[in-house]
Protein backbone atom coordinates (compact mmCIF):
# COMPACT_ATOMS: atom_id res chain seq x y z
CA UNK A 1 0.00 0.00 0.00
CA UNK A 2 1.05 3.43 -0.53
CA UNK A 3 -0.05 6.48 1.27
CA UNK A 4 -0.51 10.17 0.69
CA UNK A 5 -2.09 12.60 3.61
CA UNK A 6 -2.64 16.09 3.97
CA UNK A 7 -4.46 18.19 6.46
CA UNK A 8 -7.50 19.88 6.27
CA UNK A 9 -9.09 21.98 8.84
CA UNK A 10 -9.71 19.72 12.02
CA UNK A 11 -8.93 16.62 10.33
CA UNK A 12 -5.94 14.12 8.92
CA UNK A 13 -6.86 12.66 5.60
CA UNK A 14 -4.44 10.18 4.26
CA UNK A 15 -5.50 8.23 1.03
CA UNK A 16 -4.54 4.81 0.49
CA UNK A 17 -3.48 3.28 -3.03
CA UNK A 18 -3.50 -0.50 -2.92
CA UNK A 19 -1.06 -2.96 -5.14
CA UNK A 20 -2.07 -5.26 -7.64
CA UNK A 21 -1.24 -8.19 -5.35
CA UNK A 22 -2.88 -6.73 -2.71
CA UNK A 23 -7.10 -7.23 -1.79
CA UNK A 24 -9.40 -5.62 0.40
CA UNK A 25 -11.05 -7.72 3.43
CA UNK A 26 -14.35 -5.65 2.79
CA UNK A 27 -15.49 -7.27 6.50
CA UNK A 28 -12.31 -5.90 8.11
CA UNK A 29 -13.08 -2.64 6.31
CA UNK A 30 -16.60 -2.82 7.38
CA UNK A 31 -15.66 -3.17 10.83
CA UNK A 32 -13.85 0.08 11.42
CA UNK A 33 -15.82 2.26 8.52
CA UNK A 34 -19.61 1.71 10.39
CA UNK A 35 -18.41 3.76 13.05
CA UNK A 36 -15.40 5.73 14.44
CA UNK A 37 -13.21 2.90 16.62
CA UNK A 38 -11.30 5.07 19.00
CA UNK A 39 -7.35 5.01 18.16
CA UNK A 40 -7.79 4.20 14.70
CA UNK A 41 -8.26 6.46 11.94
CA UNK A 42 -11.76 5.86 10.18
CA UNK A 43 -11.35 4.64 6.46
CA UNK A 44 -13.80 3.72 3.81
CA UNK A 45 -13.25 2.57 0.16
CA UNK A 46 -13.77 5.68 -1.88
CA UNK A 47 -12.48 3.88 -5.78
CA UNK A 48 -11.84 0.33 -6.49
CA UNK A 49 -8.17 0.10 -5.30
CA UNK A 50 -8.21 3.20 -3.05
CA UNK A 51 -8.85 3.67 0.91
CA UNK A 52 -9.36 7.28 2.73
CA UNK A 53 -8.58 7.32 5.98
CA UNK A 54 -9.79 10.24 7.92
CA UNK A 55 -9.21 11.25 12.08
CA UNK A 56 -8.31 14.27 14.27
CA UNK A 57 -5.79 16.70 12.72
CA UNK A 58 -2.45 15.66 14.68
CA UNK A 59 1.76 15.06 13.41
CA UNK A 60 3.28 12.13 13.37
CA UNK A 61 5.24 10.58 16.73
CA UNK A 62 8.13 11.00 14.70
CA UNK A 63 7.80 14.43 14.90
CA UNK A 64 6.41 14.45 17.95
CA UNK A 65 9.28 12.76 19.38
CA UNK A 66 11.65 15.78 18.13
CA UNK A 67 10.54 17.85 21.55
CA UNK A 68 10.49 16.89 25.07
CA UNK A 69 8.06 14.47 26.93
CA UNK A 70 7.38 14.03 30.32
CA UNK A 71 7.12 10.46 32.16
CA UNK A 72 3.47 11.51 31.43
CA UNK A 73 3.35 12.42 28.44
CA UNK A 74 5.46 8.81 27.34
CA UNK A 75 3.61 6.77 29.24
CA UNK A 76 -0.17 7.91 28.02
CA UNK A 77 1.70 7.15 24.23
CA UNK A 78 2.61 3.67 25.26
CA UNK A 79 -0.93 2.67 27.27
CA UNK A 80 -2.64 4.22 24.11
CA UNK A 81 0.01 1.74 22.38
CA UNK A 82 -1.30 -1.19 24.19
CA UNK A 83 -5.37 -0.31 24.63
CA UNK A 84 -5.37 -0.63 20.73
CA UNK A 85 -3.47 -3.41 20.53
CA UNK A 86 -5.72 -5.20 22.86
CA UNK A 87 -8.79 -4.10 21.41
CA UNK A 88 -7.36 -6.07 17.75
CA UNK A 89 -6.84 -9.26 20.51
CA UNK A 90 -9.87 -8.84 21.70
CA UNK A 91 -12.27 -9.14 18.60
CA UNK A 92 -10.11 -11.35 16.54
CA UNK A 93 -7.92 -9.19 14.32
CA UNK A 94 -4.47 -9.86 13.30
CA UNK A 95 -1.50 -6.74 14.77
CA UNK A 96 0.22 -7.71 11.73
CA UNK A 97 -2.58 -5.04 9.92
CA UNK A 98 -1.52 -2.35 12.21
CA UNK A 99 1.26 -0.23 10.49
CA UNK A 100 3.57 -0.07 13.62
CA UNK A 101 5.94 3.36 12.68
CA UNK A 102 6.78 6.42 14.16
CA UNK A 103 6.24 8.28 10.90
CA UNK A 104 3.01 6.57 10.56
CA UNK A 105 1.12 7.06 13.63
CA UNK A 106 0.02 10.31 14.34
CA UNK A 107 -1.22 12.17 17.76
CA UNK A 108 -3.24 15.02 18.44
CA UNK A 109 -0.74 17.68 19.95
CA UNK A 110 -3.87 19.33 21.80
CA UNK A 111 -6.13 15.95 23.28
CA UNK A 112 -2.51 14.10 22.77
CA UNK A 113 -4.95 11.14 21.84
CA UNK A 114 -2.98 8.50 19.09
CA UNK A 115 -4.58 7.52 15.96
CA UNK A 116 -3.19 3.90 14.27
CA UNK A 117 -3.52 2.80 10.34
CA UNK A 118 -5.35 -0.59 10.29
CA UNK A 119 -4.73 -2.43 6.53
CA UNK A 120 -7.91 -4.25 5.60
CA UNK A 121 -6.29 -6.59 3.50
CA UNK A 122 -6.26 -9.96 3.13
CA UNK A 123 -3.21 -10.95 3.11
CA UNK A 124 -0.48 -8.65 5.38
CA UNK A 125 3.17 -9.67 4.46
CA UNK A 126 4.19 -7.09 7.49
CA UNK A 127 5.75 -8.61 10.54
CA UNK A 128 4.84 -6.15 12.56
CA UNK A 129 6.82 -6.23 15.98
CA UNK A 130 4.92 -3.99 18.92
CA UNK A 131 8.41 -4.68 21.39
CA UNK A 132 10.24 -2.73 18.62
CA UNK A 133 7.76 -0.74 17.71
CA UNK A 134 7.81 1.10 21.70
CA UNK A 135 11.81 0.37 21.63
CA UNK A 136 11.73 2.86 18.95
CA UNK A 137 9.76 5.89 20.71
CA UNK A 138 11.67 4.92 24.25
CA UNK A 139 15.05 5.46 21.67
CA UNK A 140 13.60 8.59 20.25
CA UNK A 141 12.15 9.91 23.70
CA UNK A 142 13.34 13.55 24.86
CA UNK A 143 13.11 13.53 28.52
CA UNK A 144 11.94 16.55 29.82
CA UNK A 145 14.11 16.15 33.08
CA UNK A 146 16.05 13.81 35.21
CA UNK A 147 13.11 12.15 36.53
CA UNK A 148 11.45 11.48 33.59
CA UNK A 149 15.17 10.20 31.88
CA UNK A 150 15.25 7.65 34.97
CA UNK A 151 11.35 6.24 34.63
CA UNK A 152 11.75 5.95 30.64
CA UNK A 153 15.07 4.10 31.26
CA UNK A 154 13.64 1.60 33.76
CA UNK A 155 11.12 1.23 31.38
CA UNK A 156 13.56 0.63 28.70
CA UNK A 157 15.02 -2.06 30.57
CA UNK A 158 11.84 -3.69 31.88
CA UNK A 159 10.86 -4.30 27.74
CA UNK A 160 14.38 -5.65 26.92
CA UNK A 161 13.32 -8.60 29.67
CA UNK A 162 10.19 -9.31 27.84
CA UNK A 163 10.32 -12.61 25.65
CA UNK A 164 7.38 -11.25 23.44
CA UNK A 165 5.05 -9.11 23.19
CA UNK A 166 2.72 -8.96 26.44
CA UNK A 167 0.28 -6.17 26.91
CA UNK A 168 -1.13 -6.83 30.44
CA UNK A 169 2.29 -6.96 31.69
CA UNK A 170 3.28 -3.37 29.99
CA UNK A 171 -0.14 -1.81 31.21
CA UNK A 172 0.62 -3.49 34.86
CA UNK A 173 4.24 -1.86 34.68
CA UNK A 174 2.54 1.34 34.06
CA UNK A 175 -0.13 0.66 36.64
CA UNK A 176 2.32 -0.75 39.49
CA UNK A 177 5.24 1.67 38.60
CA UNK A 178 4.32 5.40 37.22
CA UNK A 179 0.87 5.59 37.93
CA UNK A 180 -2.17 3.75 37.82
CA UNK A 181 -4.84 6.62 36.52
CA UNK A 182 -2.78 6.81 33.74
CA UNK A 183 -4.26 3.12 32.42
CA UNK A 184 -7.73 4.23 34.23
CA UNK A 185 -8.08 7.42 32.39
CA UNK A 186 -7.40 5.71 28.80
CA UNK A 187 -9.90 2.66 29.90
CA UNK A 188 -12.63 5.66 31.17
CA UNK A 189 -11.96 7.12 28.02
CA UNK A 190 -13.07 3.63 25.88
CA UNK A 191 -16.18 3.91 27.69
CA UNK A 192 -16.88 7.11 26.11
CA UNK A 193 -15.29 10.33 28.28
CA UNK A 194 -12.56 12.05 26.60
CA UNK A 195 -10.83 15.19 26.99
CA UNK A 196 -7.56 16.81 26.95
CA UNK A 197 -4.12 15.77 28.58
CA UNK A 198 -2.12 18.47 29.88
CA UNK A 199 1.19 18.33 31.28
CA UNK A 200 0.20 17.95 35.19
CA UNK A 201 -0.52 15.00 35.90
CA UNK A 202 -3.49 15.81 37.89
CA UNK A 203 -5.52 17.41 34.97
CA UNK A 204 -4.34 14.64 32.63
CA UNK A 205 -7.24 12.92 34.73
CA UNK A 206 -9.56 16.25 35.45
CA UNK A 207 -10.15 16.83 32.07
CA UNK A 208 -11.58 13.79 31.20
CA UNK A 209 -14.26 14.83 33.25
CA UNK A 210 -15.02 18.26 32.12
CA UNK A 211 -18.37 18.43 29.89
CA UNK A 212 -16.29 21.19 27.27
CA UNK A 213 -14.16 18.81 26.64
CA UNK A 214 -16.82 16.25 25.76
CA UNK A 215 -18.33 18.60 23.23
CA UNK A 216 -15.14 19.32 21.97
CA UNK A 217 -14.23 15.52 21.21
CA UNK A 218 -17.94 14.79 20.13
CA UNK A 219 -17.36 18.11 17.14
CA UNK A 220 -13.85 16.53 15.83
CA UNK A 221 -15.94 12.87 16.00
CA UNK A 222 -18.66 14.12 13.72
CA UNK A 223 -15.77 15.68 11.31
CA UNK A 224 -15.00 12.88 10.54
CA UNK A 225 -17.75 12.32 7.84
CA UNK A 226 -17.44 15.26 6.55
CA UNK A 227 -14.24 14.99 4.13
CA UNK A 228 -14.81 16.20 0.38
CA UNK A 229 -12.61 13.92 -1.91
CA UNK A 230 -9.35 15.41 -3.71
CA UNK A 231 -7.08 14.77 -6.16
CA UNK A 232 -4.17 12.87 -5.83
CA UNK A 233 -1.97 15.54 -7.57
CA UNK A 234 -3.18 17.65 -4.47
CA UNK A 235 -1.58 15.25 -1.97
CA UNK A 236 1.83 14.82 -0.90
CA UNK A 237 3.25 11.35 -0.57
CA UNK A 238 4.04 9.70 3.58
CA UNK A 239 4.97 6.57 2.81
CA UNK A 240 5.37 3.59 0.82
CA UNK A 241 4.98 -0.03 1.83
CA UNK A 242 8.90 -1.05 1.22
CA UNK A 243 9.89 2.07 3.17
CA UNK A 244 12.00 3.41 -0.20
CA UNK A 245 10.36 6.66 0.71
CA UNK A 246 8.77 8.53 3.24
CA UNK A 247 7.72 12.22 3.49
CA UNK A 248 5.75 14.35 6.05
CA UNK A 249 3.55 17.32 4.79
CA UNK A 250 4.54 20.54 6.98
CA UNK A 251 0.96 22.10 7.67
CA UNK A 252 0.69 23.72 4.21
CA UNK A 253 3.99 24.27 2.60
CA UNK A 254 4.17 21.53 1.24
CA UNK A 255 6.91 18.24 1.44
CA UNK A 256 9.53 17.92 4.36
CA UNK A 257 11.21 14.88 3.50
CA UNK A 258 12.93 14.05 6.72
CA UNK A 259 14.53 11.13 5.36
CA UNK A 260 16.86 12.76 3.19
CA UNK A 261 18.27 15.07 5.59
CA UNK A 262 19.10 12.47 8.27
CA UNK A 263 22.41 11.24 8.71
CA UNK A 264 22.59 8.12 9.47
CA UNK A 265 26.05 6.05 10.87
CA UNK A 266 27.27 3.33 9.46
CA UNK A 267 29.65 -0.01 10.92
CA UNK A 268 32.18 -1.57 8.83
CA UNK A 269 32.54 -5.50 9.26
CA UNK A 270 36.34 -5.87 9.21
CA UNK A 271 35.76 -9.87 8.45
CA UNK A 272 34.08 -9.19 5.37
CA UNK A 273 34.56 -5.39 4.50
CA UNK A 274 30.90 -5.01 4.00
CA UNK A 275 29.52 -1.43 5.15
CA UNK A 276 26.33 -1.52 7.22
CA UNK A 277 24.08 1.44 7.59
CA UNK A 278 22.31 2.42 10.82
CA UNK A 279 19.03 3.37 9.72
CA UNK A 280 16.40 3.32 12.52
CA UNK A 281 16.50 4.57 16.08
CA UNK A 282 17.40 1.23 17.21
CA UNK A 283 19.64 -0.77 15.32
CA UNK A 284 20.14 -4.62 16.50
CA UNK A 285 22.85 -6.61 15.78
CA UNK A 286 22.65 -10.67 16.30
CA UNK A 287 22.69 -14.42 14.81
CA UNK A 288 19.26 -14.89 14.35
CA UNK A 289 17.67 -13.52 11.52
CA UNK A 290 14.08 -12.65 12.34
CA UNK A 291 15.24 -11.24 15.70
CA UNK A 292 18.12 -8.56 14.28
CA UNK A 293 17.86 -5.75 11.55
CA UNK A 294 21.85 -7.21 10.65
CA UNK A 295 22.39 -10.80 10.51
CA UNK A 296 25.99 -11.67 11.74
CA UNK A 297 26.81 -14.71 9.84
CA UNK A 298 29.60 -17.83 10.17
CA UNK A 299 29.74 -16.74 13.94
CA UNK A 300 28.64 -19.03 16.71
CA UNK A 301 30.22 -16.88 19.37
CA UNK A 302 27.38 -13.82 18.66
CA UNK A 303 24.46 -14.23 20.49
CA UNK A 304 21.17 -14.64 18.44
CA UNK A 305 20.02 -10.70 19.61
CA UNK A 306 23.55 -9.66 20.76
CA UNK A 307 23.62 -5.54 21.02
CA UNK A 308 21.77 -2.49 19.96
CA UNK A 309 23.13 0.12 18.08
CA UNK A 310 20.99 3.60 19.28
CA UNK A 311 20.71 7.22 17.42
CA UNK A 312 19.31 9.48 19.66
CA UNK A 313 20.09 13.47 19.04
CA UNK A 314 23.28 13.56 16.81
CA UNK A 315 24.40 10.87 19.57
CA UNK A 316 25.27 6.84 19.52
CA UNK A 317 25.44 4.37 21.84
CA UNK A 318 25.86 0.55 22.41
CA UNK A 319 23.63 -1.53 24.63
CA UNK A 320 24.76 -5.28 25.54
CA UNK A 321 21.85 -7.44 25.06
CA UNK A 322 22.83 -9.70 27.91
CA UNK A 323 25.08 -11.60 25.46
CA UNK A 324 26.50 -14.89 26.36
CA UNK A 325 30.27 -13.33 25.24
CA UNK A 326 29.82 -9.72 25.51
CA UNK A 327 30.14 -6.66 23.61
CA UNK A 328 33.41 -4.52 23.40
CA UNK A 329 34.13 -1.66 22.77
CA UNK A 330 37.57 -0.28 22.27
CA UNK A 331 38.69 -3.71 23.58
CA UNK A 332 36.97 -2.53 26.54
CA UNK A 333 33.44 -5.03 28.15
CA UNK A 334 30.62 -2.93 28.27
CA UNK A 335 27.72 -3.98 31.32
CA UNK A 336 24.64 -5.08 30.11
CA UNK A 337 21.46 -3.20 30.03
CA UNK A 338 23.43 0.06 29.83
CA UNK A 339 23.77 2.26 27.79
CA UNK A 340 27.14 3.00 26.58
CA UNK A 341 28.57 6.05 24.38
CA UNK A 342 30.20 5.01 20.96
CA UNK A 343 32.07 7.20 18.72
CA UNK A 344 33.47 7.57 15.21
CA UNK A 345 36.61 5.26 14.87
CA UNK A 346 35.72 3.13 17.93
CA UNK A 347 36.46 -0.45 17.74
CA UNK A 348 33.23 -2.09 18.38
CA UNK A 349 33.26 -6.08 19.48
CA UNK A 350 30.43 -8.60 19.44
CA UNK A 351 32.20 -11.63 21.18
CA UNK A 352 34.80 -11.83 18.83
CA UNK A 353 33.42 -10.36 16.05
CA UNK A 354 34.66 -6.83 15.10
CA UNK A 355 33.27 -3.69 13.32
CA UNK A 356 33.97 0.15 12.83
CA UNK A 357 32.12 2.62 13.75
CA UNK A 358 31.65 5.45 11.56
CA UNK A 359 29.28 8.70 11.32
CA UNK A 360 31.34 10.33 8.61
CA UNK A 361 31.95 7.13 6.65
Amino acid sequence: MKFYVRKKDYQLIIKAKISFNEKIDDSELDLFSRKYVRGFMKPKKIRRRQLEYIGPVGISLYERMKNTVSKYDFFFIIEQIVDCTQKLNKIGLPLSKLKLDIRSVFINEMTKEIQFIYMPLVTVIDQNDPIDFIESIVYSAIPRSETDSDEIAKFAYFIKSLNAYQPERIEGYIAHNVDRNIVSTIKKRNCGQSGFMTDKPKDYYAHYDNKFNDNVDDEKTDLLDECSEDKDDELTELLEQDDEATGLLDEDTGLLDETANEIYPTLKRLLTGEIIRINKPVFRLGKEKSYVDYFVNNNVAVSRSHADVICRNGKYFVVDLNSKNHTFLNNRIIPPNCETEICNGDLLKLADEEFIFYTDL
